[in-house]
């Protein structure tokens, strides 16, 4: 039977009754609590955890998405919202999708874009972000916006089609940011493009990176100058910094990471990839950047850092 709290009459259940109800055992139970806050129940006077009706929801949710294949480690910090539509889909592997798949959901997005059609667009890139995990942003965004950039510049789609496709993208990776909930006492990160960078997709696929591994991300959008970047992270005393930039401003975006590197406080890591970073690694490692290749070498590089693993490259890139 539920206990009764102060807190009005809504109904605080043990775990023996959890357990029943959600199929988990109470030893899992205890080790979703403790290693990804999945739940935070109360407790009674005896200490006795008691867990509300949103509780045993959320955690019949993630045991579905679990059975499906998903990490917990990942699925925990979803919103509740997040993870009911994440069990509604069709089962993929969501950490290895098929590369014919992968190709279909570009195929399909990228047909979607031809049209006009915004819906359909979002609701392909959603799905596909649910159902994939960390493939999404580590490998279908990027390929569908190469796509979406190599017909353009071909003249099979107008500039309206590009700004549709990547304002989708946009909204998309806001939704993904917005359905990740940090774990306590979460290590900071602030992400942002250097002053003269407007370009901002890429460091909207690094933020959506690092919450997904478990990071509290500061996005601070583009085109910044170092000065306002320092003074964020000195304000939530981050642990690491990353920027993203694809044209060079003649030189100018890799003097503002360069910039922003001699002025970050000690101990704080300053992360930055992207084509223009791409043209200056050497002098930038010089400088002590970590220069990255791509979203799952920042993927890597973060939970190495999390985990205090210092077996990095001496010059400061990622294997």
């Amino acid at each position: 039977m539920p206990a009764r709290t102060n807190d009005g009459d809504e109904s605080r259940y043990p775990v023996r009754v959890v357990t029943a109800r959600t199929g988990l055992t109470a030893d899992v139970l205890r080790a979703w609590e403790r290693r990804y806050g999945a739940v935070r129940p109360d407790r009674s006077g005896g200490r006795q955890r008691l867990y509300s009706e949103e509780d045993v929801h959320r955690l019949t949710l993630l045991r579905r998405a679990t059975l499906a294949g998903h990490s917990i480690a990942e699925v925990a910090r979803l919103r509740t919202e997040a993870l009911e539509a994440l069990v509604d889909e069709p089962h993929v592997d969501s950490s290895r999708a098929a590369p014919d798949m992968e190709s279909a959901v570009v195929r399909t997005a990228l047909a979607a874009a031809e049209r006009l059609d915004g819906p359909a667009l979002e609701g392909t890139l959603k799905r596909a972000a649910l159902a994939l995990g960390t493939g999404f942003v580590d490998r279908i965004s990027p390929r569908f916006l190469t796509a979406v950039g190599e017909r353009w510049h071909e003249g099979a789609m107008s500039p309206a089609h590009e700004h549709l496709a990547t304002s989708v993208v946009r909204r998309v990776l806001d939704w993904l940011l917005d359905a990740h909930v940090p774990p306590a006492r979460a290590p900071r990160l602030v992400v942002a493009t250097p002053a003269g960078e407007h370009h901002e997709l890429g460091a909207m696929l690094g933020a959506a990176a690092a919450v997904a591994e478990g990071w509290a991300v500061l996005y601070l959008g583009a085109n910044l100058p170092a000065s306002d970047i320092v003074a964020a992270a000195q304000q939530v005393r981050a642990r690491a910094v990353a920027l993203s930039a694809v044209y060079s401003n003649r030189g100018g975006t890799v003097t503002e990471v360069k910039r922003t590197a001699r002025t970050l406080p000690r101990g704080t890591t300053l992360f930055a990839g992207g084509r223009a970073i791409d043209a200056s690694t050497d002098a930038l490692r010089q400088a002590g950047v970590r220069v990255l290749p791509d979203i799952p070498a920042l993927r890597r590089a973060l939970r190495r850092l999390r985990t205090g693993d210092a077996n990095d490259d001496a010059d400061g890139s990622v294997p």
